[in-house]
């Protein structure tokens, strides 16, 4: 759902944008813009490109916090001594003559 809200703040602030730039574009070609009018229009799309930056910051996700895990003592395992040899071969059935 972030990605989405993330996509939605992106494409309002670039027509926020736009639309700074298309009224600069008309305000210069009538020879009406100004240094008062330039000076902010300029901090406008300054300031929607900060709040752009920071909407995007808080919808991203927070990173989990690393835990720092112990490691386990080193354990030998010893098996008990048997009585007797084990014999793991199968037993052979006698040949008939």
């Amino acid at each position: 759902m972030s990605g989405l809200l993330t996509l939605l703040l992106v494409a309002l602030a670039a027509a926020a944008l736009t639309a700074i730039a298309s009224a600069l574009v008309v305000l210069l070609r009538a020879r009406r813009l100004g240094m008062r009018q330039g000076l902010a229009s300029g901090g406008l799309a300054v300031l929607t490109a900060l709040a752009t930056t920071a909407g995007i910051a808080a919808l991203q996700p927070a990173a989990p916090e690393a835990t720092v895990v112990e490691p386990a003592p080193a354990v030998a395992v010893v098996q008990p001594a048997a009585e007797y040899p084990v014999d793991v071969q199968l037993p052979t059935l006698a040949v008939e003559e």
